[in-house]
């Protein structure tokens, strides 16, 4: 606190003001004497001040109402205990007047940190020397205005079904929602009486109300309204029966909700019978894709090379279809890269316009500033591709497709249309036919995986569930806009990242030497036989000792005998018994320098930061060619020894 200040001077001029003469009608000092006697039995919060605005005097009831003892008050500025910019200088402005101040607020500080909202009133007597101030505390007031805007706030922007209704049912607030259900204003119902017969039947509406009595609360449906009614009971401060609270559910709307719940769990069973099949095709198609790298070795004449091709050909559209699943699963966990818009709708309209049509005119626009967004490239042309391949289809006699992206920021607005979004700055993609648009029976059908109008050579039904999977795995959100013979539109909604995208970083090219080991030893841990065999095969015939192990522990044994021989480390993640994680985290017990490699039938393994953690070198996605096997083990020969 600090010293005591000397009296302010009597003028205005300098911006300071000392009470004296011109202080008008104070009271007579028979009353301040009355004061004085019963100071500290006075019920009300009392300073006394000099003409400084020096604290004098408090009575009990400031003690305790502040925390603060008389000797925390005595002789310190009044200034010291307000945080809001309040002084004395305002009070003494007032006083100059009349002699008297009304109702100026402050913010006190107490002893203990905390805060009081409060009123002051004063007056001055004795020629203006001492100045009386009685306190009153507007905290609770202050809460109470605070809670009655935030509810005004509430009803006034809420689209739920709610309002209250006195005992005898005069309506005292009104919703929006309320609004917009029953047709009613609130500038109309407000002080009036709800119809009965729009709320609930009668026989109904006095049941509910004596319910509501009784027990608190009450909840039903109404069958013409098709509304499910819940009421609560209101008690005012001294415990009496109030008000009620109503609030109504449009029953369409939860049947909506409740199909949405029973859509996902749905998609959440097949996602996991998914990926489990996808495991297992990765599996089968692992030694096949090997196979050919052997088999072009062997067969190196024109006609066998093209039926190797045709085979080839086939195993990537196997795979794309098991990539397909694996991200419709959401097992997949994407790499996280900048990619820039105009450059992918490029390489989809480039795709788009020597095979589609020519009967389908193309038109692109692009935003200028157009925002970039972080995600699986592929993907998202897998995705853009998607919309236009049943845009194309929904359009056999021709017309217009086009591919758009912009700039939008999702608002509330937006929110309360699209519940699934969420607030922020997005990229939107639309990609929109002339075609025969979906009919309404159909819109959400279509998002479930295997459901499809094609025939079945034409389409799989997963292209969309695909699409909307990969959309929230960049957390984004899918929208549709179709009406019957006008066409549909597909909009896609990505976080937008101001920055501008990362250059793509080339991936090396092998030649014939750095493809061919030297004698080092590689063990090789797999559970599936055909995958051990084959994968044993090519690196033999590329040059490299292989020793395997159909299993972790059978590897661990391995690895414990021959460790100064093995160079590197290959096995699979998924292994019954010991896996791939708790083998690698057991031969780091061994050596912690041993070099890992992975493979994962899951196309990317979802606890990627736990691995890395291990020092995994690289995982490989089944199936993988010979090529990217010999590149990965290259790369991980020429590595640095990892410290121990």
């Amino acid at each position: 606190m600090s010293k005591n200040p000397p009296p302010l001077d009597s003028t205005l001029d300098n911006g300071k003001t000392r009470l004296g003469a011109k202080s008008s009608a104070p009271p007579s000092s028979s009353v301040a004497s009355k004061i004085e006697q019963a100071w500290d039995v006075l019920p009300g919060i009392l300073w006394k001040l000099s003409a400084e605005g020096v604290v004098l005097d408090v009575n009990q009831a400031a003690l305790d109402f502040s925390g603060y003892s008389k000797a925390e008050f005595a002789g310190h500025l009044l200034d010291e205990f307000f945080l809001d910019g309040f002084t004395f200088e305002k009070l003494a402005r007032s006083l100059l007047h009349s002699g008297k101040a009304h109702g100026l607020s402050a913010c006190l500080r107490c002893l203990d940190g905390s805060t009081r909202d409060i009123s002051i009133e004063a007056s001055s007597t004795d020629g203006g020397t001492i100045v009386y101030c009685a306190v009153s505390d507007r905290s609770v007031e202050r809460r109470t205005e605070d809670h009655a805007r935030a509810q005004a706030a509430f009803f006034e922007k809420t689209r739920e079904i709610v309002f209250t209704q006195s005992l005898d049912g005069i309506v005292t607030s009104w919703s929006m929602g309320a609004e917009r259900f029953y047709g009613l204003r609130a500038a109309d119902i407000l002080g009036m009486h709800l119809p009965v017969n729009m709320l609930l039947p009668p026989e109904v509406y006095a049941k509910a109300l004596v319910e509501v009595l009784e027990k608190g609360e009450w909840s039903g449906e109404t069958q013409e309204a098709k509304i499910l009614m819940r009421w609560f009971l209101l008690k005012s401060m001294d415990g009496l029966e109030d008000a009620i609270l109503v609030f109504g559910e449009d029953m369409a709307e939860l049947r909506l909700t409740k199909d949405d719940r029973l859509r996902a769990h749905r998609h959440e069973c097949l996602g996991t019978l998914a990926g489990g099949i996808a495991h297992d095709l990765n599996n089968v198609l692992q030694p096949i894709s090997m196979f050919l790298d052997l088999l072009r070795r062997r067969l190196p004449d024109t006609e066998s090379l093209e039926m190797l091709d045709t085979v080839e050909s086939n195993l990537r559209r196997a795979t794309d279809l098991v990539r397909q699943i694996l991200t419709f699963s959401s097992g997949v966990r994407i790499e996280q890269v900048a990619i820039n818009i105009p450059g992918l709708i490029t390489e989809v309209s480039n795709f788009i316009r020597p095979t589609f049509p020519k009967t389908i005119q193309l038109q692109v626009s692009v935003s200028k500033k157009i925002h970039s967004v972080v995600g699986n490239e592929t993907q998202l042309v897998q995705v853009l591709l998607n919309f236009c391949v049943n845009a194309r289809d929904a359009m056999p006699n021709g017309g217009s497709l086009e591919i758009d992206a912009s700039n939008v920021c999702v608002d509330d607005t937006f929110l309360r249309l699209h519940p699934q979004a969420s607030a922020g700055d997005f990229v939107r993609i639309t990609v929109r036919d002339t075609g025969h648009g979906i009919p309404k029976s159909l819109r959400k059908k279509i998002f479930e995986p295997f459901f499809t109008t094609k025939s079945p050579d034409i389409g799989t039904g997963l292209g969309l569930a695909t699409a909307i999977s990969i959309v929230r795995n960049h957390g984004g959100f899918l929208t549709l806009d179709s009406e019957e013979g006008c066409g549909s539109s597909f909009h896609a909604y990505l976080p937008a990242v101001p920055a501008k995208a990362l250059p793509k970083k080339s991936a090396p090219v092998l030649d014939e030497s750095q493809a061919t080991g030297h004698g080092e030893a590689i063990m090789i841990v797999d559970d599936e036989a055909t995958v051990l065999k084959v994968m044993t095969r090519s690196l033999e015939k590329s040059g490299y000792r292989v020793i395997a192990a159909g299993d972790g522990e059978e590897a661990y044994a391995l690895y414990s005998k021959y460790q100064e021989d093995i160079r590197l480390v290959i096995t699979d993640l998924a292994m019954p018994g010991m896996d791939g994680p708790s083998l690698i985290a057991a031969l780091r017990k061994i050596n912690p320098a041993v070099r890992v490699i992975c493979t994962s039938g899951l196309g990317s393994y979802t606890e990627k930061e736990s691995l890395t953690d291990l020092g995994i070198l690289a995982i490989l996605s089944k199936p993988c060619n010979s090529k990217i096997v010999l590149q990965a083990i290259h790369d991980a020969l020429t590595l640095p020894i990892p410290p121990a």
